[in-house]
């Protein structure tokens, strides 16, 4: 590993910790002066190539984000036995894992703005090409619903089924209308960094896609929804922490018409992608809390789509 390093001449190395990461072998790299840098292997190149000139680009519009640093000869990467290898540089800050504590609405509208800015430099981004569209009914339908069907011993297709045949009809007439454009896919708490309140970082761009923005901002909601469930005192700040979120996305983008009635649904199939990923990799205590969230979203749609 230490010799792999010596492709950006970093000199003496005082540690490698590997990190967990869900995306894949992600390390911590120390060196003797003491600067810190973050590696992680990549199986795809032209992955790694597409997300290279995004994050590039995005810097460029001052989007707080890490590019991967030049190799001593030039490249975004360097290779070694058939795998690929990436640095970045440590951005400042520090993720905010309370949700419910203290000023929590307003660290609640930060994630907000933070996801609104970055759609506003995503949108000067928006000619990059090779970024997937996200389809989202389309997955619901030919994938989570049927794979939810599959496993009716652990989670209730029946009564998920009906729920999502509720949401459903709405969901296609409003879809082809919601803003479109590249997306985190994944803004959860845990990939933005704040310093002294302010967006100093954002991380994990290995899932961007195009698709509808609501999506993003939906699911930085249901993020911080899980982390408190199921506790009941959670459940029940939950809604105004969630109209502090989407006012700190329309501080910076404002919401269309149809993406006001699209809310609710988004958080929806949000929950039935979640639940048919944990239902294929055998993860069945993760795909019941994700029956039971949805369950509580459809018990308390009127509570969530109240004006704040």
């Amino acid at each position: 590993m230490e010799q792999l390093l010596t492709a950006w001449n970093l000199g003496p190395v005082s540690a490698i910790e590997p990190i967990s990461s869900y995306w894949g072998k992600t390390s911590l790299v120390k060196t003797a002066d003491g600067r810190s840098f973050i590696l992680k292997e990549k199986t795809d190149l032209s992955q790694t190539e597409r997300e290279y000139k995004l994050l590039s680009s995005l810097a460029a519009t001052g989007a707080p984000v890490a590019a991967p640093i030049r190799t001593v000869d030039g490249g975004f990467y360097t290779s070694s036995e058939g795998k690929i290898f990436c640095l970045y540089p440590i951005l400042p800050g520090k993720v905010i894992d309370e949700h419910y504590a203290g000023n929590a609405a307003e660290r609640a509208k930060a994630f907000g703005k933070a996801i609104g800015f970055l759609h506003t430099c995503f949108l000067k981004c928006d000619s990059l090409t090779g970024y997937r569209e996200m389809k989202l009914i389309e997955q619901i339908q030919k994938w989570a619903i049927p794979t939810i069907r599959k496993h009716r011993d652990i989670v209730d297709g029946g009564a998920i089924e009906k729920i999502w045949g509720e949401i459903e009809p709405e969901m296609v007439s409003l879809y082809g209308t919601l803003p479109n454009q590249l997306i985190h896919r994944d803004p959860n708490p845990m990939n933005m960094l704040f310093g002294n309140g302010m967006l100093t970082g954002f991380v994990d761009f290995d899932r961007v896609t195009r698709g509808p923005r609501i999506f993003d901002v939906c699911y930085c909601g249901t993020s911080l929804l899980v982390s408190g469930f199921p506790d009941a005192d959670k459940m029940q700040r939950w809604p105004a922490l969630f109209h502090s979120l989407v006012a700190g996305y329309q501080a910076v983008c404002s919401l269309t018409s149809p993406e006001h009635p699209a809310i609710f649904g988004t958080l929806a199939a949000i929950e039935l992608l979640f639940m048919a990923f944990s239902l294929e990799t055998q993860a069945e205590g993760a795909a019941k809390c994700n029956a039971n969230v949805l369950y509580w979203l459809s018990a308390n749609r009127k509570l969530i789509l109240a004006s704040p």
